[in-house]
């Protein structure tokens, strides 16, 4: 960090100033305000942005939703396999938004949330291991489930995501 004050933050009014930070060790930007949208969706995949855009784009596509504004992610390392006992955000998302579109998703090519050299098809079967629980715990919800995972060689790489639709007992499959 440097050394010297940030002159962004030097004439600050007093009321946007933190208590907490010196204005040494913090810049204060001004954002625009968005849009309130309706939080319609909610979904939970690995902090490894490898294939963020490939499941955020077949979630959209598959919830209907027209805005990423319009859903929830909540990530974290191994996706929701390891994901199963952080049930603040899926469990706001339910009960008090009333969301009933929701995504679960996990990656192979090696997850820095599975031990070093884990197979993908350890990964893709602990997904699935924990949809009946997420089925459970949101049983008015419809769930997505993607697990992707890159093929091809690195010069002409490509993804596949496999994805399935539970709603209310009923199992659709697509292969993307």
């Amino acid at each position: 960090m440097n050394d010297q004050p940030n002159s962004q933050a030097t004439n600050i009014p007093p009321e946007l100033r933190s208590n907490v930070l010196s204005d040494e060790n913090y810049s204060i930007v001004i954002c625009d305000n968005l849009p309130d949208y309706p939080i319609l969706g909610f979904l939970q995949l690995c902090a490894d942005r490898r294939f963020h855009e490939c499941i955020q784009n077949n979630f959209r596509a598959d919830a209907n939703l027209d805005a990423p504004q319009k859903y929830w992610i909540h990530a974290d390392a191994g996706g929701t396999p390891k994901m199963t006992e952080q049930t603040i955000a899926p469990n706001y998302c339910y009960h008090d938004k009333k969301v009933r579109l929701m995504g679960w998703s996990a990656h192979g090519n090696v997850c820095g949330g599975f031990p070093p050299g884990t197979e993908d098809k350890v990964i893709e079967a602990a997904l699935y291991e924990t949809i009946p629980h997420k089925m459970e715990a949101y049983p008015e919800a419809t769930h997505f489930v993607y697990f992707a995972r890159a093929i091809g060689i690195a010069e002409a790489a490509k993804s596949v995501l496999y994805c399935l639709k539970y709603e209310k007992g009923q199992i659709t499959t697509r292969k993307g």
